[in-house]
């Protein structure tokens, strides 16, 4: 009994955030829907899974082409959501070209059983995927070629997994580098976590290979193993589905606020071009002597505005001239501010006083900028700092 539960567990895991994700559906931006979408193929995929640990051949023999499609289409539909998250062009028909293999073998494995007979469907399924029977009692080309089909699905589900892996990578590489360049305060505006979750999926898929390659019938010789792909499919399940219900910002966001700024630009802007010395000579001052980086939730098109020029001249000087992102641009100010305060003897800040007052977000920002840009925490700084005179 509690084998079956556990075999269900991925399941039910999908399942409940499906009706989560379902009943706020029309609130979702289109990255979201997208996702829902996804994840009810995901629902299926463990659905399916969950009819095999049961070991119900009959109804397995009717799932498994559905089975099929799913095995193949979850990481492209995954790269799919990504470029939903990082770009603000729809979706056409071509599009969709990733998910063609999955089409193509799931529509070949239905040709292949709509060619066998009851019996020689159900031989087929205990001896190729329970092995409960030694031999086939068949042996036609619909069974040879439903062999061939199987063999072919499994290599195709690891090729896939290298460009999904690689294409994913780039887009949210360059998403996160775009808002590095525009935001100084970045928390939960990049896809750092969706990187990071990414690669995790990637091991999870491996690991999905290496049970596919052993068979799935190696975790029915003992009941009890079952246990072990339930919790590790289930725990990375929850956390993908959590992180994708948690993400308040895409790459629609991005562009909307980007054009509401692009207009204040526009208006402050006083000359088309920028002498790279004046600009530098500028934009010192307006830092060093202004401290405009103590402004909370700035951009780069706050800058410009200030500067009366163009985001792209200002986002140019930083970007190549001095190496660095806006948002590190600005949080190196705001570091060597607050390295100043914590130095103050005179007057005795706390952390959260000097983390509000040199323009961070809040003190998760400050903390993870200060040990970025120093090397240390900033208790562990000042300390040293500190026992030196």
């Amino acid at each position: 009994m509690i084998e079956n539960l556990f075999s269900s567990l991925p399941f039910f895991v999908c399942l409940i955030w499906l009706l989560f994700f379902m009943l706020e559906y029309k609130k979702h931006d289109s990255a979201k829907k997208f996702f829902t979408f996804f994840l009810l193929v995901c629902t299926i995929l463990y659905f399916s899974h969950a009819v095999f640990f049961l070991q119900n051949v009959y109804f397995y023999s009717r799932v498994e082409n559905i089975y099929t499609f799913c095995t193949l289409a979850v990481y492209p539909l995954y790269y799919l959501y990504i470029c939903k998250l990082t770009s603000i062009e729809r979706f056409s028909l071509k599009s969709y070209w990733v998910i063609l293999p999955a089409l193509i073998i799931s529509l070949l494995s239905v040709i292949f059983y709509r060619m066998m007979s009851y019996e020689e469907r159900i031989n087929f399924v205990e001896y190729y995927f329970f092995h409960t029977t030694e031999s086939l009692a068949f042996s036609s080309f619909a069974t040879k070629a439903q062999e061939i089909r199987i063999i072919a699905t499994k290599i195709v589900f690891i090729l896939q997994l290298i460009p999904v892996a690689y294409y994913g990578h780039k887009k949210l590489s360059c998403f996160n580098k775009e808002v590095a360049n525009y935001y100084a305060n970045t928390e939960n505006r990049n896809l750092s976590l969706v990187h990071k979750l990414l690669f995790l999926f990637i091991l999870y898929a491996f690991f999905s290979a290496i049970a596919n390659m052993l068979g799935r019938h190696f975790f029915l010789r003992e009941q009890w193993m079952v246990i072990i792909p339930a919790i590790i499919f289930g725990s990375m399940l929850y956390l993908v589905n959590y992180m994708a219900y948690t993400i308040r910002f895409s790459a629609a966001d991005f562009s909307e606020e980007a054009k509401i700024n692009w207009l204040k630009e526009t208006e402050a802007a006083s000359t088309d071009h920028e002498d790279s010395l004046t600009l530098s000579t500028r934009l010192k001052r307006l830092m060093e002597e202004e401290q405009l980086f103590r402004q909370k939730d700035l951009h780069i098109s706050d800058v410009a505005v200030y500067l009366g020029t163009n985001r792209t001249y200002v986002s140019n000087h930083i970007n190549q001239d001095l190496g660095l992102s806006f948002s590190d641009y600005i949080n190196s100010y705001r570091v060597k501010y607050a390295q100043r305060m914590m130095l103050d003897s005179e007057s005795a800040f706390s952390m959260l006083e000097i983390s509000d007052q040199s323009g961070f977000a809040n003190e998760v920002s400050f903390y993870r900028n200060f040990k970025k840009i120093t090397g240390t925490t900033p208790n562990r700084w000042l300390h040293e700092h500190t026992s030196e005179f």
